[in-house]
Order: C-alpha cells, then sequence, then structure tokens
C-alpha cells in the first residue's frame, strides 16, 4: 500500500507489530508501547476536556489534527506527544488508500520523514510508533504517530514572545537557529512550512541546536539546494514579522550565508536575489512541495 522504501524503512524502525480490539494496527518500538497505543484509542474517540483520562492533555486540537500528551509514569520516557490525523472526508480516504496521498500525507508520512530526517543529521523527535485505525469497508480513517515529548524545550515563538521587549535576545534566538538551517541545507531538506512553531529551543540556551517538528509534507533531495535553503529562510522571515524588521532580517540571512559557506560575491548575490523573491511571493503548498 506504502511507498515501499518508506514502508520498509518504518518496520525496520519499529518492529514489534500489534493489533487491538478497536481495529487498530500498530508499528510499535516494542512491547512496552502496548499500553500507550490501547490508551490512545479508548482516549481518541471522545476526545474533549470532560472525557480525558487523567494521563492524557490536550495541545492542540483542529478538524484535521489532534495533539495530545500522554504520561505513563512506569516507562522510562515517561510522557509522549501523539498526532492523530483525522480521515473524515471519503475522497481522503479513497486516495490514501489507494497510494495518492502516501508519500508526504498524514501520519505515514509524517513518521516516515521524521526517521529519514534524523537519519540524515537533523534534530527531531523520535518515532515511538505508527498506527492505522480502520473504518467501514477497511479504509482508514485515523492515522496516529506516537513521538518523542521534548520536555524541557520550549518553541521558538513562545521564546520570541516571551523576550519582545528585549532586542539583543531577540536577535540571540536567531542567531541561535541558525544551526538548524544550516543542517536543513545539509540534509537536502525541503521543509516547507519552516515557522516559529515548529523549532524547539532550550529556554536557557545551554543546549544551542533546536530541534524541528511537522515534517508531514517535506522532502528530501540528495543534494544541497542554495534554492532550498534561500526558500526556507524566507518563509520562516515571513512568520517572523513580528519579531524582526527587514534590516535585520538581512543582518541574519548575511550570518547564515557565512554559515554555510555560500562567501564568492556572485553566488551570494544570487542568494538574495532569491530569497528577496520569495520573502515577497506567497507560494501554493503544492508549489513550496515541488522545490529543489
Amino acid at each position: 500500500m506504502f511507498s515501499s522504501s518508506k514502508k520498509r524503512m518504518l518496520k525496520e524502525a519499529l518492529r514489534f507489530k500489534y493489533k487491538d480490539s478497536r481495529k487498530g494496527k500498530w508499528w510499535l518500538k516494542d512491547d512496552r508501547l502496548i499500553c500507550v497505543a490501547e490508551s490512545i484509542l479508548s482516549t481518541i474517540d471522545e476526545c474533549n476536556e470532560s472525557f480525558l483520562p487523567r494521563n492524557a492533555e490536550i495541545l492542540k486540537q483542529e478538524d484535521r489534527r489532534l495533539l495530545l500528551r500522554f504520561n505513563f509514569l512506569q516507562l522510562v520516557e515517561r510522557s509522549f506527544i501523539v498526532k492523530v490525523f483525522p480521515l473524515c472526508r471519503l475522497r481522503h480516504k479513497l486516495k490514501y488508500h489507494t497510494k495518492k496521498y502516501t508519500q508526504s500525507r498524514f501520519g505515514f508520512g509524517e513518521a516516515a520523514n521524521l526517521l529519514i530526517a534524523a537519519k540524515r543529521g537533523l534534530r527531531v523527535p523520535k518515532v515511538y510508533g505508527y498506527g492505522r485505525v480502520y473504518g467501514s469497508f477497511r479504509l482508514i480513517k485515523r492515522d496516529i504517530v506516537i513521538m518523542e515529548d521534548l520536555t524541557g524545550l520550549t518553541t521558538l515563538g513562545k521564546l520570541l514572545e516571551l523576550n519582545r521587549a528585549n532586542t539583543e535576545k531577540t536577535v540571540g534566538l536567531f542567531d541561535q537557529v541558525i544551526p538548524v538551517f544550516v543542517k536543513l541545507y545539509e540534509a537536502g531538506c525541503n521543509h516547507i512550512d519552516l515557522s516559529p512553531t515548529c523549532i524547539m529551543l532550550c529556554a536557557d540556551g545551554s543546549d544551542g541546536d533546536g530541534f524541528i517538528l511537522d515534517f508531514e509534507y517535506s522532502n528530501f533531495h540528495k543534494q544541497k539546494s542554495p534554492e532550498l535553503l534561500m526558500f526556507e529562510a524566507a518563509f520562516f522571515i515571513n512568520r517572523c514579522r513580528g519579531w524582526f524588521a527587514n534590516e535585520a532580517a538581512y543582518k541574519w540571512l548575511d550570518k547564515l550565508l557565512d554559515a554555510v559557506e555560500i562567501r564568492d560575491s556572485s553566488n551570494r548575490r544570487k542568494c538574495i536575489e532569491r530569497f528577496k523573491y520569495y520573502f515577497g511571493t506567497k507560494l501554493s503548498r503544492k508549489r513550496r512541495m515541488r522545490l529543489r
């Protein structure tokens, strides 16, 4: 059903296969996580604050995504982040079933891309499990990923908001994310939704490199691409306009170009022009995904 290479990678990373009584099928890191899978399925059918078990917390709830934290004091990991992708529309279920969404969509795309990202040296949450819940006619109605809970880290967006009045601290936070872009560049990764909410940092700056979230729509290429780097940088800065003046943005871009060792004046000018283009252009998701 799924892309063979990604499916093979998922099976190698998540070797324990488990089926439950609620039409759920799981690939887990090991059998200790059965309790996590069962707790997830007993929670998500009626997921609201009134019906939540004590060990669960809703972090984000939208029509197309549900993000939860589950605590399990009996396990070494203690807590997990669970991302649920409801397939509510029949056309989504049918397209997913016929492979049209399997390269980059929903839980399978997220889980596989996180594994690829980690293999290429990016700091991302560990994947502990992937599951599918079946409905009528054996069509998938929910796709689920169990991930590492990055306790002790905070999103860049929250840190920027906390330090809005401190220009020096704000500049320092933006400098702190430059290694994230360097690693994306070296990994040949097109992360199409790079924003302050999907970069997590240590609040006190003791751990310099940030973690990256939200890889559902990401693509990976064999070679490094200055074009992709300029797109990602421009997209990110666009999402940070509330904290970043244009002049400061170009100073940050200079530091980024130095960090990836693009120092030739001609190549540097080309990069800056591409940055300006992407900074002022709104691209559809399809066009962003096609960039190389």
